[in-house]
């Protein structure tokens, strides 16, 4: 690829498949209600709709070719201190218009699934115009109550009577086949690429590893383990104790035989896209057993400490 610096990387995205998109959304985006005491509306409550997907400022590039697949509509934030950035549609029409038509016709897969459904049903209950009174939002309420981490303890106050919706009906839709470009979003979004160096009794005195993994809350532990099927190697673990779940592939022969030659065909997008390469060219140097060399242990050395970097300077929080 030439010198790996993100203007490069930026230049390579020239389009970005739908399936991706939705990838991506189901791995970093938050579907989101807000409900407000407005004594300017009669029922004096206001309800905000907004679409929003979340990425290190460096990633801005995909985000705006996010921004032009959807017709330009909505905006992106300016960095905010952790240097992340926010694709912001608020307009119920654009919603209506643009998103909405996109994500049924290319479904997230993750739990979030249900998010949107949810979102989608508040959505359609505002265009009817229910929203303007008492009855409607509490009936927006009842939805609210069920999505994302549900009501906050003021709207539990103001609205004694709410009964959350039932979520057991609007199932997920997880595919017996997952596209292979959503695979590539969702994984530019949740997935990471180390270089593990223990000390051992080699001669180096120096034991090196590599691990591809995505994680995720325990409630998409199925996904996850489908991803076994997907991919036809790797493991899955359930940590309970911290409700996450991760995939895991660690043989050097699935990595260089698998992985590898499957984000080159589906290609990792943004700033990740540097850290996957690095990835590659360790995998190279440990299948080809030049890490056992000086020379090619010195070269893992120097890429473990770029991906170090990579994590450290485009880490943002955890919002899903």
């Amino acid at each position: 690829m030439g010198v790996r610096n993100y203007s490069t990387v930026n230049k390579r995205i020239a389009s970005v498949d739908p399936w991706f998109i939705s990838g991506l959304y189901d791995a970093e985006s938050s579907f989101v209600v807000v409900i407000l005491r407005n004594p300017s509306y009669k029922t004096g409550w206001s309800v905000q709709t907004r679409v929003q997907i979340k990425m290190h400022e460096k990633d801005r590039a995909l985000l705006l070719k996010i921004k032009e697949y959807f017709g330009g509509i909505g905006n992106i934030t300016k960095p905010n201190k952790n240097l992340t950035v926010e694709y912001r549609v608020y307009s119920l029409n654009d919603i209506i218009n643009f998103i909405l038509p996109h994500f049924d016709k290319y479904p997230l897969v993750t739990k979030k699934y249900t998010d949107y459904l949810l979102f989608k049903q508040i959505v359609f209950t505002m265009l009817n115009k229910e929203h303007v009174t008492i009855e409607g939002i509490q009936k927006i309420v009842n939805i609210r109550a069920s999505l994302n981490t549900g009501l906050s303890e003021s709207l539990k106050e103001a609205f004694p009577n709410t009964e959350p919706v039932s979520i057991s009906e609007l199932n997920s839709i997880l595919q017996k086949k997952l596209n292979l470009d959503w695979m590539a979003g969702f994984c530019t979004g949740e997935s990471n690429f180390f270089i593990t160096v223990q000390k051992s009794k080699t001669k180096s005195g120096l034991a090196v590893s590599l691990r591809f993994s995505v994680a995720q809350h325990s409630r998409d532990l199925l996904l996850l383990e489908s991803f076994v099927d997907f991919f036809g190697c790797g493991y899955t673990v359930n940590y309970k104790n911290r409700l996450i779940c991760e995939y895991i592939v660690t043989k050097i022969d699935d990595i260089t035989e698998v992985i590898i030659p499957f984000f080159e065909e589906h290609n990792i997008l943004g700033s990740k896209y540097i850290n996957y390469l690095d990835f590659k060219d360790a995998s190279t140097i440990i299948k080809n057993k030049d890490h056992l060399n000086q020379e090619g242990l010195e070269k893992i050395l120097q890429l473990k400490n770029k991906m170090t970097s990579f994590y450290k300077n485009t880490s943002i929080n955890n919002h899903n």
